[in-house]
């Protein structure tokens, strides 16, 4: 029989241990061996569990079709909450007379004298003990053998620590702002050992908090910095700053930066600064030579500026750039405003531009802008249109409308026989949308003829 009492007292009648957490580590080592041993044997000769083992056996895990069952991990319990008396029942014929071959005298030249003035959590000691965890396993590493130590698959190894750090910087912050600026600031100097993780969450923590005071860092940080991701996080929260000062450096990031992350980060911070300095960058923006997609995000941007000022540099724009693709740009950014110099100069465009296309555009931009007005305005261009396909537009961008309006122009035109056949056919399709009586008496009546 194998008496764990006895084996303590084997490992204790080698007096050379000066401490005993040395003694605790090889006792558990052993037990861990032995059990590792007794579920070798157990699953070579399947024996009945006993009332105590039927007890603790876990609930049958139901396996789902085609999916292998989920197994949550369990938290250790500590060392000396572990129950090993089912060992004083096995007969496991262990011979133990390695021990006295051993040589440990040179554990009697360890200074332990220091040991005494630590503490450990259970989670270090966990981490001390746990080379000596593997004698458990016997060549079943993965496999969960042992009794604590080394199962499971998860690991703390995978945790960003950045993590825990911006945690704390986000705490002192909220306790004290000023000592939050300083320990945020000390992460962004130059050289400094931070990750780009912890180095963009002091950037960010430094705009939402610092305000105007911050605004120095910030810019350095967005200048100089090492990584992109660091200079592209610092220029863009600079627009949440509404600082003024920031203006003429975000103009340059957007103008003169080679790189298009910049020119982004400069765009997005540009949008989100309240400031009417910040609208005429943008209109900068969107007649420079950067790029058609930067160009038209520029004045995306600005059609969503409430005011005045908007839709001035919006006028701007159309008339200083001949880009077709901008002038439609600036067309869409007309048909979201209230203003009425925006729809005024949308009617402009639809009844006189010399491009059809921006004429077609501004058609339909009047039909999403106008609501119930835009009937009584595209029909009254379709009556004076003498450009077919203007006038095919204007039918296309009315369709769908229940207005009565609509509803006896479409008739009107379905009935007419000098109107081309594929509007007629358009105008039908439309009609059929509707359930008025006087739409159906009509189709009948086209029927007839």
């Amino acid at each position: 029989m194998f008496d764990i009492h006895a084996m303590k007292n084997k490992a204790n009648s080698y007096n050379v241990f000066p401490r005993g957490i040395l003694s605790l580590a090889i006792l558990v080592a052993l037990t861990i061996l032995a059990g590792g041993l007794v579920r070798q044997s157990a699953a070579q000769e399947p024996q009945e569990p006993s009332p105590r083992a039927k007890s603790k056996q876990p609930a049958p895990v139901e396996k789902s079709k085609g999916a292998s069952p989920r197994v949550k991990s369990k938290q250790l319990a500590p060392v000396d909450e572990l129950d090993f008396s089912y060992l004083d029942k096995l007969d496991l014929k262990l011979d133990l007379s390695y021990l006295d071959k051993l040589d440990l005298s040179y554990l009697d030249k360890l200074d332990l004298s220091d040991l005494d003035k630590f503490e450990f959590s259970y989670s270090d000691k966990f981490e001390l003990l746990a080379p000596l965890a593997n004698l458990g396993r016997l060549g079943q590493e993965g496999k969960g053998v042992g009794v604590g130590f080394g199962s499971g698959s998860g690991s703390q190894a995978d945790d960003d620590p950045c993590e825990f750090k911006i945690a704390v910087l986000q705490e002192l912050f909220r306790m004290d702002v000023q000592r939050g600026i300083a320990a945020a600031t000390d992460w962004l100097k130059p050289g400094s050992t931070q990750t780009v993780r912890c180095r963009q969450a002091a950037v960010t923590l430094l705009a939402r908090n610092g305000k105007a005071s911050a605004t120095p860092t910030i810019l350095n940080t967005a200048r100089n910095d090492p990584d992109m991701k660091v200079r592209t996080k610092a220029i863009s929260v600079l627009g949440t700053t509404n600082d003024e000062t920031v203006i003429d450096a975000l103009r340059d990031f957007a103008l003169n930066s080679p790189q298009n992350e910049i020119v982004e980060a400069a765009l997005y911070a540009l949008s989100q600064h309240a400031s009417e300095r910040a609208i005429g960058v943008l209109g900068e923006i969107a007649m420079s030579n950067r790029a058609l997609p930067l160009r038209k995000a520029a004045i995306s941007s600005i059609a969503n500026r409430p005011g005045e000022p908007a839709v001035d540099v919006l006028f701007k724009i159309y008339d200083a750039d001949q880009t077709l693709e901008i002038r439609k740009s600036v067309i869409s950014a007309f048909s979201r405003r209230k203003s009425e110099r925006a729809g005024a100069k949308l009617l402009e465009i639809a009844r006189g531009s010399e491009n059809v296309e921006l004429r077609n555009y501004a058609i339909s931009a009047i039909a999403r802008r106008s609501g119930d007005q835009a009937i009584d305005i595209l029909l009254g261009l379709y009556d004076t249109e003498k450009n077919e396909d203007i006038k095919d537009q204007i039918i296309s961008s009315l369709c769908g409308s229940n207005d009565q309006r609509l509803t006896r122009k479409l008739i009107e035109i379905g009935r007419n026989p000098a109107t081309p056949i594929e509007r007629r056919k358009r105008a039908i399709g439309c009609l059929s949308r509707s359930k008025d009586p006087e739409v159906l008496k009509f189709l009948e009546d086209l029927l007839k003829q």
